[in-house]
């Protein structure tokens, strides 16, 4: 905690001084900043070119464009594309209005269903989209506003009368779409990982420690059955006390590690063993943006050690795999058709590359070179 508030507050710093010593802040061909209406992102495929040099900005400004798009055509919260961006936008030190667009419409999404009572109609309001924005905007306000915004708070209390007494949700939809919307582990572990950031006064209430009391039931009763459902849990038990044990802990970090790829990625499948829904083969053995950047960053916020070998090549090969677009690409593990999951990928990438430091070793870097210039 004391280390993730000092980055913070140097990277705010460092972006202020390189700002302040350059006439033009960044580089031009990094500081655009994405606004409304959104362009929508080309074709997710697997050709698209890997880009010639890293750059953290390219990433940041596509799912900028990706989550207010999505925002904009599609009118919900997915946990894919604008749901996960509220995550990784809120490890961010600077937010544009791309970020507070998302917030607002995520905010305005869960009052209309739990303030207004505006009945669910499909998928607009099924309980699923419910506690997955819940969840992801509880981490957003706590990492943003230091607090819970009242409608959040207020969407928690929708969430827990949908909760059963086996801690999950029943309803939360199960249509082969992994690694989110194929069984209740992910719902039940994501809202555990948010309420484990969320503040004392909340989590103190009867309300949330009956929530509480059944998500560690469930989680009790229900042990991991795949390796993703397992870093799920190593990533939660950092919020979420007495749910995974330091013996316990390691033995996830050992797994993941042994799943490493000899170039340093991570491959989703492999994570998982779903079956596909387009009866295509498998691939197993090429490393994928979302696989890769999933792991270091559930290493990393368990504690592993930035410069460990291991999470080095993580790390390298997140930076030398970027595609021009600014994304990384993962296969849909269910169909080939839009590989959504890569905008997943994308967000873990930024989540991971931020946790890891390089985004303060990039700044760093960009602040000598202002000085040499100024000098």
């Amino acid at each position: 905690m004391e280390y993730r508030i000092l980055h913070r507050a140097y990277f705010s710093a460092l972006i202020v001084m390189v700002v302040s010593l350059s006439p033009n802040g960044f580089s031009s061909d990094e500081e655009t900043t994405i606004l409304e209406p959104a362009i929508r992102p080309a074709r997710i495929t697997a050709s698209e070119p890997f880009a010639d040099t890293f750059s953290f900005q390219k990433a940041v400004n596509y799912l900028d464009n990706a989550a207010l798009d999505w925002q904009q055509r599609k009118q919900c919260v997915t946990c894919h594309t604008n749901g996960l961006y509220l995550v990784s936008g809120a490890e961010m030190s600077t937010r544009g209005k791309a970020y507070e667009s998302i917030r607002d419409y995520s905010l305005n999404y869960l009052k209309r269903y739990v303030v207004d009572k505006v009945p669910p109609d499909g998928d607009s309001g099924a309980v699923q989209g419910i506690v997955s924005t819940t969840a992801f905007l509880a981490i957003s306000d706590v990492k943003t506003k230091g607090k819970l915004d009242p409608v959040t708070a207020k969407a928690f209390d929708y969430v827990w009368t949908h909760q059963n007494e086996e801690g999950y949700w029943h309803e939360w939809l199960k249509c082969n779409w992994p690694p989110f919307e194929v069984d209740n582990h992910f719902g039940v572990t994501l809202m555990a990982y948010a309420l484990g950031m969320a503040p004392e006064e909340f989590t103190q209430t009867a309300r949330a420690q009956d929530g509480m009391r059944k998500l560690r039931k469930y989680l009790n009763n229900h042990p991991p059955e795949n390796v993703h459902q397992k870093a799920m849990l190593l990533l939660t038990s950092t919020t979420f006390e007495g749910i995974l044990g330091p013996d316990a802990q390691q033995a996830v970090v050992d797994e993941l590690f042994t799943l490493q790829k000899p170039d340093g990625g991570w491959n989703l499948i492999e994570m998982g063993r779903w079956n596909r829904s387009d009866g295509k083969e498998k691939d197993i053995a090429s490393s994928d943006g979302y696989a890769t950047g999933f792991a270091t960053y559930a290493l990393l916020k368990a504690g592993i050690d930035t410069h460990d070998s291991r999470i080095q090549k993580a790390i390298t090969w997140l930076k030398v795999n970027q595609r021009t677009s600014g994304r990384w690409y993962t296969r849909s593990p269910r169909q080939d058709r839009k590989h959504y999951i890569s905008n997943a990928g994308t967000s873990y990438a930024v989540l991971a590359l931020s946790a890891s430091g390089e985004l303060l070793k990039l700044f760093e870097d960009r602040l000598e070179g202002v000085k040499n210039i100024n000098d």
